[in-house]
């Protein structure tokens, strides 16, 4: 059974991370904001405020457990693991449906999967939060933009932005987006955050 999407009902002071999300998403196109908006902003915000732990170096298990994921058992986040190491958390939204936090190790890496969004508002709210990452030490260049193919599905929107931290860093971070508007992608809509192969001497 999934856990809800439970931000929404959260007491207690909102994350810096989600109040960005939502300042941004305001500062959009003016347009009624549907249930599915809002969760969208709300599940950006979880996703940059629990991925921001793999680069800091702090506890994205912690601050996936603040966001309202619950943890599955082993055996059955194994599969969606690959073979690798990490967890697997779970929320459920009234209208994303299944969202899924996927936190590996070796390379460490943080993916979430959302089974609707709203991809409209989703790709100008991720660019916009992706951009200001940006900050002395820390330079955000975009990686790729464009469309890659889905099974059963139209192709989907991917973009992605590589993240270098000072010269004296091991290596370089990917963060992505890929959004699917076509309801017959199982996944509508899939952010990644995680480290590059190791910088060469």
């Amino acid at each position: 059974m999934l856990s809800r999407f439970s931000y929404w009902r959260a007491a207690g002071p909102r994350r810096p991370a989600l109040l960005l999300a939502l300042s941004l998403l305001a500062a959009g196109p003016a347009r009624a904001a549907s249930p599915l908006t809002e969760e969208t902003a709300a599940a950006m915000g979880s996703f940059m405020q629990v991925c921001a732990a793999v680069l800091t170096g702090g506890d994205s298990l912690a601050a996936a457990r603040e966001s309202g994921f619950a943890e599955v058992p082993a055996e059955r986040a194994r599969a969606m693991l690959r073979g690798g190491r990490g967890r697997v958390l779970v929320a459920e939204g009234a209208a994303l449906g299944a969202i899924v936090l996927i936190l590996s190790d070796r390379p460490a890496g943080c993916t979430m999967r959302l089974q609707r969004m709203d991809v409209e508002t989703a790709e100008p709210l991720f660019v916009r939060l992706a951009e200001r990452v940006a900050r002395p030490g820390l330079t955000v260049t975009r990686a790729f933009d464009g469309t890659v193919p889905v099974p059963n599905a139209a192709p989907a929107r991917q973009i992605s932005y590589r993240i270098s931290p000072s010269a004296g860093a091991a290596s370089d971070f990917a963060l992505a987006f890929t959004g699917n508007a076509d309801p017959a992608a199982g996944t509508q809509g899939v952010f990644t955050f995680g480290t590059l192969a190791p910088r060469r001497p």
